[in-house]
Formats: structure tokens, C-alpha cells, sequence
């Protein structure tokens, strides 16, 4: 599973890291996206759906991120081809 670190960085980078990686996967396999942005919560799903893609699980660790941060985890499936 291929794990994408966007901790530290800031709207829309998260989400363009994502779509990068998803880009060079194919259809269906799993990636792990993990974000201390908050705007996380709300950008990976809604990009997700425009695009097909599943989110099979989303989770928040309180302080686990660098310097104390909240870490947002995402567990994506690409769409099917």
C-alpha cells in the first residue's frame, strides 16, 4: 500500500499530492494519505467524490502529527477504470 506523506503542508497540497499518486496507480488499488491540515476533513472527500474515488476510512489522531498536530488519516481506493 503506497502511504502519502502531506503532513505539514497546507491547502491544496494535501489533495495535489493525492491526486499525483492516484495518477501513477491502477484502478482500484489502496493509498494511505496522512495531512495535519484540517482542510483535509473537508477537501480529500470532496475531491474523492468528483473523481470516483472510495474513501474506505477516515481517522483523526489528536496531537499524533509533527510538532503536536492532529493527524488526519485517509484509506483511498482509485476508482475503476
Amino acid at each position: 500500500m503506497t502511504v502519502i506523506d502531506a503532513t505539514g503542508l497546507n491547502c491544496p497540497m494535501p489533495v495535489l499530492r493525492l491526486q499525483a499518486a492516484l495518477r501513477d496507480c491502477p484502478a482500484q488499488s489502496h493509498l494511505t494519505l496522512h495531512a495535519t491540515d484540517p482542510m483535509a476533513q473537508i477537501d480529500v472527500p470532496h475531491f474523492a467524490g468528483q473523481h470516483g474515488h472510495v474513501i474506505v476510512a477516515a481517522r483523526q489522531h489528536k496531537g499524533a502529527g509533527p510538532g503536536g498536530a492532529d493527524l488526519y488519516i485517509f484509506e483511498i481506493e482509485k476508482a475503476a477504470d
